[in-house]
């Protein structure tokens, strides 16, 4: 995450399942690499839990005029982290500033139906897919989480007798942090 996008104490804004998988850790390094941390999310209890962590702003993407409010509060994202891409990729493409990127590591939401390509060259947008790093960036990352202290959020943890009650967890999305099975 950090070095497809260059965070370099920019506004950065992981988008979408806020509270789950690579957001949350992108939240906390990007926090803790000095930018401007804005998040959004469909649920106010993982937004105010945002604003709490440290978040500038939050914004609840299934608000028609969150992009609006979005720009109003940022002027703009010059880096914006995603896993859902869809429809939704052109939204992040009307918040993103000037020369700004777009990583995405995901596509939950599927492929766009349209895709506003004079908004991506007019205003020199970089998009930018990934998956992994090299084994360098690994380590690198290990060491960021080491010097940082950086830990996963913790939702619930559960014994693996209770492995279905934990999928029924994460299928309604309701949890705020990581899931844990244990022995």
């Amino acid at each position: 995450m950090i070095l497809p996008g260059a965070i370099e104490k920019r506004r950065f804004s992981p988008y979408n399942r806020f509270w789950r998988g690579v957001a949350q850790f992108a939240f906390q390094f990007a926090l803790k690499a000095g930018t401007k941390v804005y998040a959004s999310s469909s649920k106010e209890n993982k937004l105010d839990l945002a604003k709490e962590l440290g978040a500038k702003d939050v914004f609840n993407y299934t608000e028609d005029n969150w992009t609006e409010k979005a720009l109003a509060s940022s002027g703009g994202f010059d880096l914006i982290i995603d896993s859902a891409a869809g429809d939704t990729l052109n939204h992040l493409i009307d918040v993103a500033k000037p020369g700004g990127k777009i990583v995405f590591y995901g596509a939950t939401k599927g492929n766009p139906s349209e895709l506003t390509a004079r908004k991506i060259f007019w205003n020199q947008l970089k998009l930018i897919g990934t998956t992994m790093g090299s084994d360098q960036d690994f380590e690198n990352m290990v060491q960021f989480i080491k010097e940082n202290k950086i830990k996963p959020i913790i939702d619930q943890v559960f014994s693996f007798q209770e492995a279905i009650q934990a999928f029924d967890r994460m299928k309604v999305g309701g949890q705020m942090g990581k899931i844990v099975l244990t022995p």
